[in-house]
Parts: structure tokens; sequence; C-alpha cells
């Protein structure tokens, strides 16, 4: 297959020059609001489009689908920004209080993105990222395919990301305890074919992604040009080189 090159990806998807600047103020200033406000959800939300975007791929996502999952993957917890730090900040269990504030997020998120034409695809995506396979998850009780693809995808790199990395109430699960959270749930919180398709990728490769778990070990997002074919290797191995 022909591959499309960068300018030919601009014309299909819209794009110029200018707007793609434009595109790139809102990130960086989406981006800094996200760090300044909890430095910790920034840096899970960079190691989750690494892990979204693999998993995307091997779900059959096309370039435009994968170029959303990006945006949304790394503004997926945007909205914890109108979190209250005795909420966010919690070290233990969230009572029923806490946790009904902390379940406003995906809605918060979708609400800041709104008015940015080339994040709608990915405003879909934080909006039901917290959706369930079997309708149990939130905010709306979404279920199988009524969830978009792509979030689906996202809920799964999500968990993945959380469960391995220490938090200040528990310690990191092993891959092998993550994996078999992911198949325990599989059918209900998550969808069976996204998480056949983590098990498609060798151990190794999902080891390797996910090593060092520090802010020093994930550099800065830096946006991109628009999506072409092979742009998710440009971005696994240049923005997010360690």
């Amino acid at each position: 297959m022909r591959r499309i090159g960068a300018s030919e990806a601009r014309h299909f998807l819209g794009h110029s020059d200018e707007s793609e600047e434009v595109e790139r103020a809102v990130l960086k200033t989406l981006l800094i609001a996200l760090k300044t406000r909890d430095a910790d959800t920034y840096d899970h939300s960079k190691r989750t489009v690494k892990i979204s975007l693999l998993l995307g791929r091997e779900c059959g996502l096309d370039y435009r689908e994968l170029r959303a999952l990006e945006f949304g993957a790394l503004l997926h917890d945007i909205g914890k920004i109108g979190v209250p730090d005795v909420v966010l900040r919690k070290p233990g269990k969230l009572n029923d209080f806490e946790l009904a504030m902390m379940r406003r997020h995906p809605s918060l998120g979708q609400e800041i993105l709104r008015g940015f034409s080339f994040l709608d695809d990915a405003r879909i995506i934080v909006a039901q990222h917290h959706e369930k396979w079997d309708g149990s998850g939130y905010p709306l009780g979404l279920r199988g395919e009524e969830i978009t693809l792509s979030a689906r995808v996202l809920l799964v790199a999500d968990a993945f990301d959380a469960m391995t990395t220490d938090r200040v109430y528990r310690p990191a699960k092993s891959f092998d305890e993550a994996a078999a959270e992911l198949d325990s749930c599989a059918g209900t919180d998550f969808d069976p074919g996204v998480v056949a398709a983590f098990h498609r990728f060798p151990r190794s490769d999902w080891e390797r992604l996910t090593r060092g778990k520090h802010l020093s070990a994930v550099p800065d997002y830096r946006p991109g040009p628009p999506a072409t074919d092979g742009f998710v290797d440009r971005v696994l191995l240049n923005r997010f080189a360690t």
C-alpha cells in the first residue's frame, strides 16, 4: 500500500500550517494545565497514549481514528482539573460522596474540550473512557458496542497502566497480576476483543513499553503533524523515546 505523505494527510484532514499551529497551541495550553494540576496524572496520560496506540492499531483503527485516540488518551483525565484536591489527592479509599465527585471527570473533560473542532472525536473518547462492556460504567451506563471502539481500547490501556504503577494507597501490580485482572474482567469491564488484542503482543513488548515509570522517563509530549501511515511508530520512537 502506498504510504500517505504529510502534505496529503493535511489535505485529507483539511489542515493547513496555520491550523496546525493553532492545534499545537491549544494542546500545549491544555497539557500545561493538566501538568500544573497534577504531575502524576499528566505522566500517566502520556504513558497511556503509547499503550492505546499499539492496542488501537492491533484492533484495526485507521489513522484518523488513531489520531483521535492519541488525543483522547492524552486528554482522558483533563476533567480532573475540576476535581478538588481533597478528593484527587486522597491517599485512601474514597467515600461515596467523593467517588461521585471523581466520577464527574469524564463529563467535565468533555465540556473542557467543547468548541475545539479538531478534538471532536477525542471528546467522545474522553466522555466514554469509563464506560464498561457490561453497562456498569459511567457516566451514561453504555454497554458493548454502544461504546466507541477507541474508548474501549483506552479503558484497557488506562487500566493496565494504572495497575502497573505505584500509587500512594497501594504498590504496583506485576505484569502477570495485571494481565490476569484484564482476563478476569473481560466481558464485564473490558471488551473481550481488546483484551485478546493485548495478549497478541509479547510480554516483553509491554514490559519494554511501560518500563521507567517516573516523570523523567517520559519526555514532555510534543504535538506532531497530522497522522500518516506509520505515524504510530513515529509517536512511539520520536515523541516518547526513553
